[in-house]
C-alpha cells in the first residue's frame, strides 16, 4: 500500500516539473531581444539617472561637510 503512494507521489512530482520545464520554454519563446535603437535609449536614460543621483549625492556630501565644518569649529 506505501510503495503505491510513493509511486503515485514521484509520478506526480515528474509531471509537475515536465509541466513547469514545458511552461517555462513556452513563456521563453515569449521573448525578444530588445533592438539597437532600443538598447541605446536604455542605456542614455540609466546614464541620465547615474548622473543625476551622483549630482545629488555630490551636492549632499559638500552641504553635509559644510555644516559639520560649522557646527565643529565653534
Amino acid at each position: 500500500m506505501n510503495e503505491k503512494v510513493a509511486n503515485a507521489a514521484s509520478e506526480s512530482i515528474v509531471s509537475r516539473a515536465k509541466g513547469y520545464v514545458s511552461e517555462s520554454i513556452d513563456e521563453l519563446k515569449k521573448v525578444h531581444s530588445p533592438t539597437r535603437q532600443e538598447a541605446m535609449k536604455m542605456t542614455g536614460v540609466v546614464l541620465l539617472i547615474i548622473a543625476f543621483i551622483s549630482l545629488c549625492l555630490f551636492v549632499m556630501d559638500l552641504s553635509f561637510n559644510w555644516l559639520m565644518g560649522k557646527m565643529l569649529s565653534r
